[in-house]
């Protein structure tokens, strides 16, 4: 069989941790004799000292980040529905015992009072939105 180098790539990480059977062991060291240069990449990995752990304040970082995020997710969706709400709110209508009352028509001060609501509603939407894009 003839083993290549793709081989020993997969198997240099048991080799480096010391958890492959002597066979292999061997194999590897067989291999590496053969190819010097291949010998220095494993060195060199043996050299490396392993990856550091994140610090603890790094990670409060990122969870006080990830809290900033979603409450600012959290007021866009409740700005997006109230606007939404309010801006469709002037429209609506009610019928009932052969009597129809629509808003915009037959309370316009109301409807007006809804309508402004929505817009600032809409307008704070588009103020937070911007925001975020410019983080």
């Amino acid at each position: 069989m003839n083993i290549t180098k793709n081989i020993i790539d997969d198997l240099m990480p048991l080799y480096a941790a010391n958890e492959c059977s002597p066979d292999t062991r061997a194999l590897i060291d067989e291999y590496l004799r053969e190819h010097p240069r291949e010998a220095g990449d494993l060195q060199r990995i043996l050299n490396t000292p392993p990856g550091t752990v994140v610090a603890p304040a790094a990670r409060l970082n990122e969870m006080k980040a990830l809290r900033e995020a979603r409450r600012r997710l959290r007021r866009r969706q409740w700005l997006m529905g109230f606007a939404i709400f309010f801006s469709l709110a002037p429209l609506s209508f009610f019928s009932g015992d052969h009597v129809t009352f629509w808003m915009l028509r037959d309370a316009p001060a109301s409807a007006s009072v809804y309508g402004a609501i929505g817009v600032a509603c809409w307008i704070a939407y588009a103020v937070e939105r911007s925001r975020a894009k410019s983080l």
